[in-house]
């Protein structure tokens, strides 16, 4: 691997959202307080479930509570937004952590109220994603900018304060169009916990062979809990596991589209608890860092990003701190 990562989702089991955003950020502190090197953070709205829908206000938290570690928008929802604002809070949050920004882009994911109620068409939200991203591209990199777009329209226009630099950007999406333009542009990419490592690595295959010279930066989700026991381990992922599975199941029946949605271009059956199991690094310390080299045997150095999978905060915070003393030492940097 080339980097440890917690995945943060702001998550709500407790009914209680103040609770469920302390308890989140502790966890982000305690990560940081382990030598992790990142924390991506999804943007999730109209969920009761995972209340990080403001994903700037959550970041800019982030850097003033935090000193090292870099902070990941994984992934900001582009075409719910204008790129304009985007463009603004970027540059702020930036500043303000000292240049620890990273900044993950998505079309959105397989959750029909999010179209619905920001009034954006599943069908055309790669479209408005990608003329997003060039607008920001020309933000970020010069000022009096013009755009007349299909989606988008501006003359003259200059953000302040503005970026101390172009952040760096990842693209979550597996798609051709998308594995070419990071290729063009130098993105990286991120990969989905519900990915097989085998898309996964013609992902990386397809990219090398349209720019050989470089390998992409790359971040690769994958659902986590470690604990002494291994059985353990597995029973207390398994319902978390699950109910995510069944959620995105539901999902994808219920988005209104032209053509079948495959979230991340993965099939329903994705989305199997079996599947995710298998897909995810859940076990005692031994068997975490067996999984592990296996994925980098595989795929080669990527940022391991890791999704706590129990329902209790402390149980989480224990598997981090296991993976940090126990698995880690044993992995390659």
């Amino acid at each position: 691997m080339s980097g440890y990562a917690l995945f943060a989702n702001f998550e709500n089991p407790f009914g209680d959202s103040t609770r469920a955003l302390h308890e989140s950020v502790e966890t982000v502190l305690h990560a940081e307080r382990l030598g992790f090197d990142e924390v991506w953070l999804t943007e999730h709205h109209f969920n009761a479930f995972s209340v990080s829908a403001s994903i700037f206000a959550l970041l800019a938290h982030l850097a003033a509570r935090t000193e090292r570690i870099r902070l990941g928008a994984g992934t900001v929802l582009l075409p719910f937004h204008d790129p304009l604002r985007v463009a603004e809070d970027v540059a702020t949050v930036d500043a303000l952590s000292g240049g620890r920004l990273l900044l993950g882009i998505g079309k959105g994911g397989p959750f029909p109220d999010q179209f619905r109620h920001f009034g954006v068409s599943h069908d055309e939200s790669r479209a408005r994603m990608f003329e997003g991203l060039d607008l920001l591209e020309k933000i970020f990199a010069e000022t009096n900018v013009d755009h007349h777009g299909t989606h988008y329209r501006y003359d003259d226009l200059s953000v302040f304060p503005r970026p101390p630099r172009r952040p760096p950007i990842w693209l979550a999406s597996l798609a051709d169009d998308s594995l070419a333009l990071a290729a063009q542009r130098g993105y990286g990419l991120m990969g989905p916990s519900a990915a097989p490592v085998a898309r996964i690595k013609a992902l990386l295959d397809a990219f090398r062979a349209l720019r050989p010279e470089r390998s992409p930066p790359y971040v690769l989700a994958r659902y986590f809990l470690c604990d002494p026991e291994h059985g353990k381990a597995r029973a207390t992922a398994l319902p978390f596991i699950r109910d995510f599975g069944a959620n995105m199941r539901r999902a994808i029946q219920r988005i209104p589209a032209a053509q079948p949605v495959q979230p991340f271009h993965q099939p329903a059956t994705a989305y199997d608890d079996a599947a995710l199991l298998d897909n995810a690094i859940v076990g005692d310390p031994a068997a975490c860092v067996e999984q592990c080299l296996a994925l980098r045997e595989q795929l080669g150095p990527c940022v391991l990003l890791l999704k706590p999978a129990a329902y209790e905060p402390e149980a989480n915070r224990r598997a981090l701190t296991l993976f940090a003393e126990q698995v880690r030492p044993h992995l390659p940097d």
